[in-house]
Parts: structure tokens; C-alpha cells; sequence
């Protein structure tokens, strides 16, 4: 999702370079691109061999570019948001995919015990998805590894250019979600 994130401001920048703003916002797109590899830099070994594994598998030949990886943060940012198990109707819904994409997800992600199919207690015909142990697990080295880049990078900002900073930084987002 960070990724996937930066690639959009890196479009929004680019709007912003080629009209007559201050020379400074073309400035600051360059840093950000000559900068944007570094947000992938120290990468924890078993997150680079969850990517290659999905990158390799292609998810049936069907992943069109590398934002397609970022799913997986996004699917256990839902279920950790969840008691328990839900549908894959309501997995589809909060990650904002067609139910054919949450259901290709998550048959990768069954099929390399990160998920699992159970259920439901009350309805035979529902059947409900969850993360496994090692899903859980792998979704929170993931986190952590975000969070602890996010930290590193915000880390040179008080408290006051921190809030200031995620507020504009909110706005932007809110800006480019509502083109998209």
C-alpha cells in the first residue's frame, strides 16, 4: 500500500512539475524519485521471499504490476482489524477490489498456508477466511517493518511538524483518492 501510494504522488508530482508552480515542487519531485528506492532499502529477508514467491506465481498470471504485492499488506490490515474470520464478500468490500481479486488472493494465499478457508457456525452456505499463524506472523513483520520506516523517516520531525506534516500529508492522499 505504501508503495502503491508513492507511485501516485510520483504521478501527482508530476502534474504539479509540468505547470507553473514554484521551481521548488519540481525540486522536491526529484528528490523523490532519485529517493524512492531507498523506501525498499533493508528489506527483512522473509518479506523479499514473500514477494519473490507471489512475483514468481504470478497469481495465475493474472498480477499486472508490483502494486498487486501490496494486496497483502492490505488483506492483513482487514483481518486485524476483525475478532475473527470473516466473509469474502466483507473482504472484498474493505479492500475496495472486485470479489473475483479477493478471491484470487485469497487462493494464493490458502495454498501457501498464510490463510485458511472455515466455516461459518450459523450458515453451512457462508464460508468465512482468516489468516494462519504464519499469515499473522508474516503480516506483522510486514507491519513492523512500516512502521519502523515510518518512524525513521518522521523521526526528524518534533511532535509539532509531525502532526503538521500528517495533516498535509492527508490532505494530499485525500486529493488524489478522490481523482482516482
Amino acid at each position: 500500500m505504501l508503495f502503491k501510494k508513492i507511485y501516485q504522488i510520483e504521478n501527482f508530482m508530476t502534474k504539479i512539475a509540468q505547470s507553473p508552480y514554484p521551481p521548488q515542487i519540481a525540486d522536491i519531485m526529484q528528490r523523490i524519485f532519485r529517493l524512492k528506492g531507498r523506501f525498499k532499502a533493508s528489506v527483512p529477508e522473509n518479506i523479499v521471499i514473500l514477494r519473490k514467491r507471489i512475483i514468481e506465481s504470478n497469481l495465475g498470471g493474472k498480477a499486472s504490476h508490483p502494486g498487486d504485492v501490496d494486496l497483502f499488506h492490505n488483506v492483513g490490515i482487514v483481518f486485524s482489524s476483525h475478532e475473527g474470520p470473516i466473509t469474502m464478500g466483507e473482504l472484498s468490500r474493505e479492500l475496495n477490489v472486485p470479489l473475483s481479486t479477493a478471491t484470487r488472493t485469497m487462493d494464493w494465499l490458502v495454498e501457501n498456508g498464510y490463510a485458511q478457508r472455515l466455516p461459518d457456525p450459523q450458515d453451512r452456505r457462508i464460508v468465512r477466511v482468516g489468516l494462519t499463524n504464519a499469515g499473522r506472523e508474516i503480516y506483522a513483520t510486514i507491519n513492523q517493518f512500516f512502521m519502523e520506516r515510518i518512524e525513521q523517516m518522521l523521526g526528524q520531525l518534533t511532535a509539532e511538524e509531525r502532526e503538521t506534516f500528517i495533516s498535509l500529508l492527508c490532505k494530499v492522499l485525500d486529493a488524489l483518492e478522490k481523482q482516482t
